[in-house]
């Protein structure tokens, strides 16, 4: 560990003496204007800006080289780097105040557009970026346009990507094998080309999370969901940073796994909660579609009873999820969907989308 630990100070060491000695170096708050964050974001006195939620990322583009930024986190938070749209690396933040090079020696002097995205969720860690900080001859050029279309996910496991760069069901979960961009949300961002938002927690149900021993938990999504931060109850989201197009609801098998298993009447009543808030805060005009879990029974009865007897011509459910991945090659780390499984998934939602929304199907691949 103390190896470890030492040439860990000596890599950082290096990224900072690398930027401090280059006097060029151009510092800007982590709230400039040219960067542009999706998701939901605090902004405190010192233009610091923190996010926890999984799938939270941010954007610029940049003419030059190289970029990095200050940060810190509260526990570890695993982060993709895309440039022009390809993966470019991941990085591990996983303490109080350090330096992390974004991306270097990128070649030309032309325009790149970076995504930086949150693959880890806000279990793990919550993360604060201090400040950017832009090598020789590089700036933030402008900002990156945003799409037209925004999609808001309400989920679990699923949904944030749990063990989803495993390689099989036997493999022991690791923070390091959770990955958002691999999951059914971010696939259905980019094939119908939205900005999106993931607010999910693994293990949490609409009336009881997994493994509870009770029917009703006391803290569960319905609850999270009015949450700023994941890691934070006390940060009350004010629902003013966005405003999507389209509500995919995706909860019920942390409900229903293990046992005691909640009462229809305690389900529903949950679940409408979810939707009576989604409806207070976004109003009667945005679509929600509530995806039925792989337990088909009892779960897929209830949902379909509460959307039919809700009256609300912009509330839609799907079919159950049950035959639409196996339990073998499907899966990633601890007996959760992979690749492939989020893929089918995602192959499966696509249609429910485009006609709920009325988009277009693309001839694109679904990935």
């Amino acid at each position: 560990m103390e190896k470890i630990a030492a040439i860990l100070i000596f890599v950082l060491g290096c990224v900072c003496k690398c930027f401090s000695q280059d006097r060029t170096v151009r510092q800007l708050p982590a709230n400039t204007p040219q960067v542009t964050y999706v998701g939901r974001t605090i902004t405190n006195a010192s233009n610091e800006v923190t996010f926890d939620w999984v799938g939270t990322y941010f954007e610029f583009k940049l003419t030059g080289q190289s970029v990095a930024m200050r940060a810190s986190d509260t526990g570890e938070s695993y982060y993709n780097v895309f440039v022009d749209g390809r993966l470019e690396k991941t990085f591990l933040i996983n303490s109080r105040d350090t330096v992390i090079t974004i991306v270097s020696n990128l070649k030309g002097n032309k325009a790149y557009h970076v995504r930086v995205q949150k693959r880890s969720e806000g279990e793990f860690g919550c993360t604060t970026i201090k400040g950017f900080m832009l090598g020789n001859k590089s700036l933030l050029d402008g900002v990156v346009s945003r799409p037209a279309r925004f999609i808001e996910f309400i989920g679990d496991s699923f949904t944030v990507g749990y063990g989803a760069d495993g390689t099989n069901r036997e493999q022991d979960f690791s923070v390091e094998t959770e990955n958002a961009d691999k999951t059914y949300a971010c696939i259905l961002a980019r094939y119908f080309q939205t900005d999106y938002a993931l607010i999910a927690h693994s293990g949490r149900g609409a009336a009881r999370n997994y493994g509870d021993t009770l029917t009703s938990s006391r803290y569960t999504m319905k609850d999270a969901m009015l949450n700023t931060l994941n890691s934070d109850s006390s940060t009350r989201y004010k629902f003013d940073q966005y405003k999507p197009d389209l509500v995919i609801i995706n909860l019920g098998s942390n409900d229903f796994s293990t046992q005691p298993i909640p009462s229809q009447t305690t389900f529903e009543k949950a679940y409408l909660r979810i939707i009576r808030q989604l409806r207070s805060v976004y109003g009667p005009e945005v679509k929600i579609l509530c995806v039925v879990s792989r337990l088909a029974d009892p779960v897929e009865r209830y949902i379909a009873e509460i959307v039919e007897r809700a009256g609300d011509t912009n509330l839609h459910h799907t079919a159950s999820l049950k035959n639409v991945m196996n339990n073998d090659s499907d899966m990633g780390a601890a007996w959760h969907p992979g690749v492939r499984g989020q893929q089918k998934m995602a192959t499966f939602l696509v249609p429910y989308v485009a006609t709920v929304m009325d988009w277009s199907l693309e001839d694109r691949v679904i990935k």
